[in-house]
């Protein structure tokens, strides 16, 4: 897979399936990719702006983005731009907030299952309503529209009558998929849990006819994936407004 290919696949998946709760969508700004949320999280309706830079040079980054006119919470991510451009970013009032690795991995081949943890679908109403109430991050992370597209796929693995670990993967197309919400109970980190669930995620996706997943992963998250036979494509460098930083 090429990285435009790879970043096609991140951009659907970060906009999500439509439907009447998600009214995110992507829009090109004089060549540039802004990625606007519009979607409910946590039972709450969350506006977001992300500014794809793959080419642009910080001046007319800056101006497309004064001339959009973000919402408060937005953020700038560089596609494999250079540090050389960072202070310009610093200079207008942005602040690093993250690094981010841009992931792939071929479905041809996927590890084989870990018997240390059941893996678990959400499929019911009652499934929704309890990983909300029980989720490891607090989030009320599945809506009743979510749990019902055929192309969003939750999986969890719970253990001592709670939930440690979840991740949802959204079918982008026949051959795609995207992971993303992954995430484990700091109690019970490094346990291999988050590996087990992963697996299991990508025995799915092969099993749907999907080829390819792509993922977003952090710093510290980047060594899991590599384990699990991803590779890099790209590293993103978030900038965020310095004030968000309270």
């Amino acid at each position: 897979m090429q990285l435009n290919q790879a970043l096609e696949i991140f951009t659907q998946g970060e906009i999500g399936i439509p439907s009447a709760e998600n009214r995110s969508r992507r829009q090109q700004l004089n060549g540039l990719t802004m990625l606007h949320s519009d979607d409910v999280w946590n039972q709450q309706r969350q506006i977001a702006d992300e500014l794809l830079v793959q080419t642009h040079a910080p001046a007319e980054v800056l101006a497309t983005l004064a001339a959009y006119q973000p919402s408060a919470d937005h953020r700038i991510t560089l596609i494999d731009r250079p540090a050389s451009e960072h202070a310009a970013y610093h200079a207008a009032g942005y602040r690093h907030s993250a690094t981010e690795v841009l992931l792939i991995r071929s479905l041809n081949d996927v590890p084989a299952t870990d018997l240390r943890y059941a893996v678990a679908q959400a499929t019911t109403s009652a499934d929704m309503e309890w990983l909300n109430s029980h989720d490891p991050a607090k989030r009320a992370w599945i809506t009743a529209t979510r749990l019902h597209e055929p192309r969003l796929r939750h999986s969890f693995i719970r253990l001592d009558q709670q939930v440690v670990a979840r991740v949802r993967v959204c079918q982008v197309d026949s051959a795609h998929s995207y992971v993303t919400n992954l995430y484990t109970a700091p109690d019970y980190r490094r346990r291999g849990i988050a590996q087990s669930l992963m697996i299991a995620s990508l025995q799915q996706a092969a099993a749907h006819g999907e080829r390819w997943s792509v993922l977003i992963a952090s710093e510290a998250g980047l060594p899991l994936y590599q384990k699990l036979g991803y590779q890099q494509q790209a590293t993103l460098t978030v900038f965020a407004p310095a004030e968000s930083n309270a």
